[in-house]
């Protein structure tokens, strides 16, 4: 029994002599391949760029590790990082967890550190970057990634003349995104004014690579006919998708005409008008009055009567009940409406 417990010794104490002169054997291999090479050790500090990490859930920063190796000479002062993208524009890190100081951020020889570097890649989604890393003294490093790609497409827009105070859009994640995203808000910018929409479904919505949703987005585009638009797409992550689109004009109204009879002061005349330009009939709904103070009076007693189908190239008057003589020589809004949301109104004087 003591004759067994003597090999297992013996045979831990060769075991560990191997492991002893393996290490040596390479250490002298490694020091022998930089001889032949005619190589010495670095007399400048030499650092590595051995990780870089970004999520696609949040791509306001990334996340790089830098090592001072053992082997050299002595520490390292990391001055600054940088990202060179592919349109050749430098960018600064200016923010960087742990900070680094105008004198630096000290790495002892063998020591490693991760910088979390703040840095909205949006904009570079699925392209390829070069970190820079720049050192005092000594030789920087540089890493070239590729980022994720995240790719949101608009593949429709539908505006029915028939429904002028809503659209449809289609957004697709495309099925070579690494990732889903959430959807947050649809905008619409026309003469550099910004509109939120509100959408059906409601918002957010979470689209996983390879999907895509229809959305009907409530904005009455009656008064954009005929203008380009900016349709924007916003993700919770912060990813976009932009269209410009030109807004067929599709129907117009107008309201031709508003005669006031001196000898019938309990109603007032209003011509209106579907020119031969418009695409589609035209279901007007009502007739009101905005007075001076902001008073809305709904013009209920009408001839003919609403609601009133106005085809293509055709007009109408339509006789109002409304005692005007109480209002002379005010001001006063009229405006039509009509179901398919399009609208259009005048701005009038009654007569002293």
């Amino acid at each position: 029994m003591m004759d067994l417990n003597i090999n297992k010794l013996f045979f831990a104490i060769a075991l560990i002599a191997a492991f002893t002169a393996g290490a040596l054997l390479s250490y002298i291999w490694v020091v022998g391949y930089y001889v032949s090479l005619e190589l010495k050790a670095p007399k400048k500090p030499a650092i590595s760029i051995y990780d870089f990490t970004v999520s696609v859930e949040d791509p306001t920063f990334f996340n790089i590790s830098i090592l001072n190796p053992s082997f050299s000479p002595n520490r390292v002062e990391i001055l600054g990082i940088h990202v060179l993208t592919g349109d050749n524009i430098v960018h600064k890190i200016t923010s960087t967890d742990p900070k680094i100081s105008s004198e630096g951020y000290t790495l002892d020889i063998g020591a490693s550190e991760t910088f979390r570097c703040s840095w909205n890649w949006t904009k570079y989604t699925g392209q390829s970057i070069t970190i820079i890393v720049l050192v005092k003294d000594g030789s920087g490093g540089a890493l070239n990634i590729k980022l994720p790609l995240i790719e949101i497409k608009i593949t429709s827009l539908e505006f029915n003349p028939e429904e002028g105070s809503q659209f449809n859009v289609t957004i697709e994640n495309s099925n070579r995104s690494d990732d889903g995203i959430d959807l947050v808000n649809i905008k619409i910018t026309d003469d550099n004014i910004s509109y939120n929409v509100e959408t059906y479904p409601s918002l957010p919505i979470r689209l996983n690579p390879s999907n895509s949703t229809t959305l009907t987005c409530k904005w009455n585009w009656f008064d954009h006919q005929n203008k380009t638009i900016t349709l924007t797409v916003e993700t919770l992550q912060g990813f976009i998708a932009e269209k410009i689109y030109k807004i067929p004009l599709y129907a117009i109204l107008i309201i031709e005409n508003v005669e006031f009879n001196p000898s019938d002061t309990s109603h007032i005349n209003v011509t209106i008008v579907n020119p031969e330009k418009s695409l589609t009939q035209l279901n007007i709904t009502d007739i009101r009055l905005i007075l001076e103070n902001g008073t809305t009076i709904m013009l209920m007693e009408t001839e003919p009567k609403l609601p009133y189908i106005i085809g293509v190239n055709r007009r109408v008057t339509f006789t109002c009940e409304w005692n005007w003589s109480i209002y002379r020589g005010k001001e006063v809004t009229i405006t039509v409406n009509t179901k398919q949301g399009y609208k259009t109104k005048i701005i009038c004087k009654v007569p002293p």
